[in-house]
């Protein structure tokens, strides 16, 4: 059942669409119905109507909820490759910044761009059309061409190469889950037999007198269900709609690495040690000088003689 449309509408409003349009359909049935149809069940043919209703809305209800579990499974399952997606990212971004290498910066700065395209380009396209934006799909296309690019000169570097080399695959994995996932809803035949069964349950119903109570029981099981087909409908495209899965796992990612890039130019400027400043002499040291005791050489050592200025402020001092 395809109603993409349904998704571009805010979530209110989708769900007061399919609740009236569930309510209007069940009542509009209902009095053409008795108009076409005036039966008049006798006692017992009532209470056995009665008795199967219960029986196809209990398995109507059965149904709904089977289909209520699968779609909000598969909505995790969504959530989870999105933030499985965004830690191998910010795992390869570490892993980059700590090779030390031109190509390395230049796969971060394109790993950066990617992540802030998917954000930016491809969540809305995800959202309203449900499908991929090619600038991402090439901006990480190069992002996995400059990782290959990277020749380590060093154990180390080898061994943070096979890091960057896994993160890399992982996020083509994860991206590839990713976008598999825009095409997943509930089986149409599941959406067939639950609106069957459904119809069926508003049949044996009309079969009662159009009292206002039975107006009643109508409405309130139509509107039971036109909830119960907002929620399987908003949450069965993990991607569209408002209910929806959100890019914030990688919107972070971004944000750290812009962080991380902030604090790299004045903490490496932190890092180098200040060369020492040079002193004038003073009249403080040449006083520390002359007060400082004189040893005598030893006899037959060759004395050295100051030069003629120091010599003159040794004399003076005297």
């Amino acid at each position: 059942m395809t109603m993409l449309f349904l998704y571009n509408w805010p979530s209110w409003l989708m769900g007061l669409f399919i609740v009236i349009a569930t309510v209007s359909a069940a009542l509009g049935a209902y009095a053409v119905f008795r108009r076409i149809l005036p039966v008049d069940l006798l006692p017992e043919q009532r209470a056995m109507a009665i008795t199967m209703v219960s029986v196809i809305t209990t398995i109507n209800s059965l149904l709904i909820a089977f289909s209520a579990i699968s779609v909000w499974d598969a909505y995790n399952g969504a959530e989870h490759t999105v933030e499985a997606e965004a830690t191998a990212a910010g795992e390869l971004s570490r892993d980059l910044a700590a090779f030390g290498d031109p190509v390395a910066d230049a796969a971060r700065d394109a790993l950066r761009a990617y992540l802030d395209g998917v954000v930016r380009d491809e969540w809305p396209k995800m959202q309203q059309q449900a499908s991929a934006d090619a600038q991402a799909a090439a901006r990480f296309d190069r992002l996995f061409d400059l990782a290959n690019r990277i020749e380590p000169r060093s154990e180390r570097q080898r061994v943070l190469l096979g890091e960057v080399l896994a993160r890399a695959n992982e996020m083509a994995k994860h991206r590839e889950q990713r976008l598999l996932t825009l095409d997943a809803a509930m089986p149409v035949t599941l959406w067939g037999v639950v609106v069957l069964t459904s119809v069926l349950s508003f049949l044996l119903l009309y079969l009662l007198p159009g009292t206002r109570f039975h107006i009643a029981l109508v409405t309130s099981w139509a509107l039971t269900l036109g909830l119960a087909f907002f929620f399987v409908l908003a949450v069965d495209r993990p991607f569209a709609g408002e209910v929806s899965v959100k890019p914030e796992p990688l919107r972070a990612i971004v944000a750290a690495m812009d962080g991380q890039s902030r604090r790299s130019g004045p903490a490496a400027s932190r890092d180098v040690p200040a060369l020492p400043r040079s002193r004038r002499r003073t009249r403080a040291d040449d006083a520390a000088v002359a007060s400082a005791p004189t040893v005598s050489p030893p006899p037959g050592e060759r004395t050295t003689r100051l030069p003629d200025q120091m010599q003159g402020d040794h004399d003076d001092t005297r």
